[in-house]
């Protein structure tokens, strides 16, 4: 197996080893959230029990690892520490009220209400420990956070009071805020792994039997598969897409590819440790995620999929360097894919892709400024500019194409930041960078490409891809 990180400048050594019995028991109960939350956040979940409940006691409990880790931690201040896990709270208070319209009518401080709000938002990188030598080495993503936020409040500002715009804005950059920079600094990167690969061995383990008994009902789940058919390659049979308990089989499949990766990472890790328990319970997840991930024909998460394997096979296989090579070359491959399809050099239908992405991106040449439109429909914003009529009405099917229709051209490039470039860090640095997460990090820009999700959202795939980029810029050993 490739090297391991050794002891760190931003972190403490071994920050995660030997950890308390306690600590251990919180932080595994954040898996108990993240899996309740994927339930709720399903097609078909109750209407009197929703996902913002149970992200407000994420976000409660959260910052209650900082308060638990600073009583075995007795080297810092621990008044600063309580100070931090006060001003969380204070967050979580203004979430709460922001859902009872919370932002004032403008002539009542709107503005000094939303830069209040913005300046707690900008403390998530400020929270932890080191704070002197974090701030050094993760200037240029604590700047580029900043910025998406920024754009963020910028239109916030100019909302309706109370208006669900509002509501959605506070909601999602608390939770982005606390994915990109808290939770993988205070805790271990395997209780998300591991939260990712249960919640979709779930999720997938309740779609898989509608093959044989059809659509059947657990709960108030309705448990179906979707209309639409292909075809097994080699045996040339036809199944339909598994659904499980999600509208979308995408859904399932970006989260499948989450929990199979996830998986993997997990088998090579026990094997590593040694810890043989975990070996076969894990290589189940693999077997049973392979399977959901397979069966969404979500080729999308097929492609992310193959491509951080790939990447984590080789650095366990070959070492450091050779995974940073083969990361190169697989970005290069994928480049010279699209460009292949694009030019038509490949029989590969695009399924309208590239009509959808050009509407997208003449919508954002033709936006009234550099900060983007806010928070708008995509669909209806880009239809004018799609040339194929055929496919107007449609959500631009790119998440880089949407954060730049939400935040301009500035917060674009401050996203774009967040994600390439930490991967090219990582790549520079690739005898310290996390190189799991940087596998996981590539997959998740490819499938960036294909769904109209971001960071900047509570979807699903939007938890787990902060987390991941959270994970990978916040992961490094020196």
């Amino acid at each position: 197996m490739g090297e391991q990180r050794e002891s760190s400048t931003i972190f403490p050594k071994d920050r995660f080893q030997r950890t308390p019995l306690l600590l251990s028991l919180t932080q595994l109960f954040l898996i108990v959230i993240v899996f309740a939350d994927v339930l709720f956040r399903a097609t078909n979940s109750p209407d009197w029990f929703g996902s913002f409940h149970l992200n407000l006691l994420y976000v409660f409990f959260a910052p209650l690892l900082l308060f638990i880790q600073t009583y075995y931690r007795i080297d810092r201040n621990l008044w600063l520490h309580v100070a931090q896990l006060a001003i969380m709270i204070l967050l979580t208070f203004a979430l709460l009220r922001q859902e009872y319209k919370y932002i004032p009518p403008a002539d009542e401080g709107r503005t000094i209400q939303v830069t209040l709000l913005y300046c707690y938002f900008l403390l998530y990188p400020l929270l932890g420990y080191d704070l002197i030598d974090f701030l050094k080495e993760r200037a240029l993503y604590i700047v580029a956070y900043a910025t998406v936020l920024g754009v963020y409040f910028f239109h916030l500002d100019k909302m309706a009071a109370g208006s669900s715009q509002a509501v959605y804005v506070v909601f999602v950059t608390l939770i982005f805020g606390m994915n990109l920079f808290f939770i993988p600094r205070h805790v271990s990167r395997n209780v998300f792994l591991w939260s990712a690969s249960l919640a979709s061995t779930f999720a997938v383990g309740l779609g898989l039997p509608a093959y044989v008994l059809g659509e059947y009902q657990v709960s108030w789940f309705q448990i179906q598969l979707f209309s639409s058919q292909f075809t097994v390659p080699l045996l040339g049979t036809k199944l339909h897409f598994l659904q499980s308990i999600f509208e979308n089989p995408n859904t399932l499949g970006g989260l499948a590819f989450a929990g199979a990766f996830a998986a993997l990472v997990l088998v090579g890790e026990s094997v590593r440790r040694k810890a043989f328990l975990f070996i076969p319970i894990a290589g189940v997840m693999v077997l049973i995620n392979g399977i959901g991930l397979y069966a969404s024909y979500s080729r999308a998460s097929w492609l992310a999929f193959a491509l951080a394997a790939t990447i984590y096979v080789t650095y366990v296989g070959l070492g450091r360097r050779a995974a940073a090579y083969s990361t190169i070359a697989l970005i290069g491959l994928v480049v010279l894919f699209f460009m292949s399809m694009f030019l038509s050099l490949v029989p590969i239908d695009s399924h309208g892709r590239f009509a959808l992405w050009e509407g997208g991106l003449r919508a954002v040449l033709h936006s009234p400024g550099p900060f983007g439109y806010g928070i708008v429909a995509e669909d209806e914003l880009i239809a004018p500019f799609v040339p194929d009529p055929n496919f107007r009405g449609y959500s631009p099917h790119n998440s880089y194409v949407v954060i730049f229709i939400h935040t301009g051209i500035v917060g674009g490039l401050a996203y774009l930041v967040l994600m390439f470039g930490s991967i090219t860090e990582g790549l520079l640095r690739y005898d310290r960078v996390d190189f799991p997460m940087l596998g996981f990090a590539v997959g998740i820009v490819v499938h960036h490409l294909f769904e109209a999700y971001t960071m900047v959202n509570v979807a699903i795939a939007s938890i787990i891809a902060a987390l991941v980029f959270g994970y990978l810029i916040n992961g490094y050993r020196s």
